[in-house]
């Protein structure tokens, strides 16, 4: 599914689909008798591990190429990129079928079988606010992995069931056990700091046997911006771990002073517990059944450690109460329908403001401005609950102070919001970080569309003050020549700031970078609709004073607009305008921005569409955002 322009966000990664039913109910296990067969419990020695040290130094420097915000050199296997952050492309697990579950602030994604893996530069494990706190969990019935059968989510995607069953099991050359002889259900289900893990084992065997079951473990605590491949020059103190009868505490304290928890509660207890796993000693007797759970608790602060780790609960209401419902006399479309309002409703996070989705799963599971206004607007005519809470928590966080390293400015918008230890320590700068030059005429689009759909005058007098906030920050902005521009402050921040972000998203035709400050395309598109809707608003809340003024910048921008962006010979708006008022003569997607927009002349816009719908843009599925015959085309590259 793709929310607003930022579709690699938005990508959720699910078990195969053939692996689903089609009917997408959950399937539903039997509640097991209470364990039997479980020998005295032998207690382990947890093994303490040395402290993790500062790395130091770097290996020499590669040249980086593609991803997004790139520029400058690699340094080693890290992903400051000169000073942009980028996601290293890696074949670990790529081609590995993922589950995916997220709640709140917390996530995580699992191969089919439902385990961490542990492998280098991968994505899975258990995370919460940013950081990972479960890197490995793997299942083992006598040191062999299960073999998977199936596997299916819930529509909240905060439940998997997975269907597994022993391997031959071969001891001193004879076969311990035959394949095919457990039954073994496993259920995770995530409850925001929390993840519930439940085995069933079912015996179909004839006779009795004894084999070993149990979990391997690890945690790392790394921020998600280590997982995708940020280096850091040193990192925190791992504590020493801390086991109980049933229980073990992996921990860490981070540079920014707060110590992180990982609380594993087994029940019942288990035979061997240990810092690197859990394992029960069985004797499975034909036709039993027994139950194993794990809790995995991802606990902050000195005191979190004691508290009570309290069982999952699968939420019984969705978090879109009442939305419209959308029906057709066609199956697929219905079924395509309703998977994409569960994609959305995943995404969908509860704020003290209200619902904000976020951008989507592994890497962008945090508040994006840009993504969360163009998923409001999508979404108005039937869920405009969404708007509501992205609005109201937009102007909560709003730009207050002149902060180049966050490139913060009174009156912006934010463009992402993160949490961890990273952001803490300002190894990072989106604390929020406020580079995005469209979020801010967005938010006013936004509020004006809702009033529209909604007539909710209530809402607009409350978020009026932020909208007057915004409208000061783009009359500073525009004040030179009328155009919405962009150039980084930051020497952490973005180089380009519209939804192209990445290191080649502007260029001019012979594939050379255009200088800042840019004015894009799409981002005038905006500004116009801004300017007009924040008329609107202020005729309606009591400002009517402020309307000819607002809609008098529009018109001079949008006689601007066609004088300066349209390029006769190609019949199409300009990517951009460079620093130097360069036109960037390339055919982008972009100007299609502009057609929603209102500020493409009528006489024009049918010859937009019409190069819309070109061979070298149009490819049957959707839309190029670079034409096929531009000189920088990559089909594999990021934008």
């Amino acid at each position: 599914m793709r929310l607003g322009p930022r579709g690699g966000r938005a990508r959720r990664h699910r078990v195969h689909r053939r692996l689903a039913r089609r009917d997408g109910r959950r399937r539903q296990a039997r509640r097991p008798d209470r364990p039997a067969g479980l020998p005295a419990r032998r207690r382990g020695a947890v093994h303490r591990r040395a402290h993790d040290r500062p790395v130091r130094g770097s290996v020499p420097p590669v040249r980086g190429a593609g991803g997004r915000g790139v520029s400058g050199e690699v340094s080693g296997p890290g992903v400051l990129v000169g000073d942009r952050y980028y996601i290293l492309a890696s074949s670990v697990a790529a081609d590995l079928p993922k589950l995916t579950l997220k709640r709140g602030d917390a996530f995580l994604v699992a191969d089919r079988r439902g385990d961490f893996p542990g492998l280098p530069r991968s994505e899975f494990g258990f995370y919460v606010d940013g950081t990972r706190f479960l890197q490995r969990l793997e299942l083992h019935v006598h040191q062999e992995q299960p073999l998977f059968l199936n596997a299916t989510t819930s529509n909240e995607a905060v439940e998997a069931m997975i269907d597994l069953t022993n391997p031959d099991i071969v001891v001193d050359g004879g076969l311990r056990l035959p394949g095919r002889a457990l039954r073994i259900a496993r259920r995770l289900v995530l409850d925001l700091d929390r993840l519930c893990h439940t085995l069933l084992i079912e015996s179909f065997a004839r006779q009795p046997y004894e084999l070993t079951l149990g979990w391997r473990f690890a945690a790392d605590f790394v921020d998600v911006f280590e997982v995708r491949g940020h280096r850091r020059p040193r990192r925190g103190e791992r504590l020493p771990p801390r086991a109980e009868d049933a229980a073990l505490e992996l921990a860490y304290r981070g540079l920014d002073g707060v110590r992180r928890t990982t609380r594993l509660v087994f029940d019942p207890a288990p035979d061997r517990l240990d810092d690197t796993g859990a394992e029960y000693r069985l004797v499975l007797t034909p036709g039993q059944r027994l139950e194993l759970r794990l809790t995995v608790a991802a606990l902050l602060g000195e005191a979190a450690p004691r508290a009570a780790v309290k069982p999952c609960v699968v939420p019984t209401e969705p978090l879109l109460a009442d939305p419209a419902v959308l029906r057709t006399d066609h199956e697929l479309v219905n079924q395509w329908i309703e998977r994409s309002r569960n994609d959305l409703e995943m995404l969908l996070t509860e704020t003290p403001e209200g619902l904000v989705p976020y951008a989507g799963i592994p890497w962008y599971v945090a508040p994006f401005g840009r993504d969360s206004l163009i998923t409001a607007l999508q979404t108005l005519p039937i869920a405009p609950a969404i708007a509501r809470g992205v609005l109201r928590f937009l102007a909560r966080h709003q730009g207050t102070v002149d902060d180049p390293f966050t490139d913060q400015e009174p009156g912006k918008i934010l463009h992402e919001y993160r949490r961890g230890e990273l952001a803490a320590c300002r190894e990072i700068p989106f604390i929020p970080y406020y580079g995005s030059v469209d979020a801010t005429p967005l938010f006013l689009v936004t509020l004006a569309e809702y009033l529209r759909w909604t007539g909710d005058l209530a809402l607009a007098r409350e978020l009026w003050p932020a909208a007057e906030r915004a409208l000061g920050w783009l009359a500073q902005a525009t004040q030179d020549d009328g155009y919405l521009r962009y150039q980084r402050r930051s020497p952490l921040g973005l180089e380009h700031q519209g939804w192209k972000d990445s290191r080649d998203a502007v260029m001019h035709a012979s594939g050379e970078p255009a200088k800042p400050p840019i004015a894009l395309v799409e981002v005038q598109g905006y500004l116009y609709a801004a300017w007009l809707g924040a008329a609107e608003v202020a005729e309606q809340v009591g400002r009517p004073e402020l309307a000819p003024g607002l809609r008098e910048r529009a018109a001079r921008l949008r006689e601007r607009f066609e004088r300066d962006f349209w390029m006769e010979d190609l019949a199409f708006y300009a990517l951009a305008l460079d620093g130097r008022d360069e036109p960037c003569r390339v055919i982008t997607s972009n100007p299609g921005h502009c057609l929603w927009t209102g500020i493409v002349d009528r006489t024009r816009a049918a010859a937009v569409a019409r190069r819309l719908m070109a061979d070298d843009v149009f490819t049957g599925w959707g839309l190029r955002t670079l034409g096929a015959r531009e000189r920088l085309y990559n089909p594999m590259s990021y934008h």
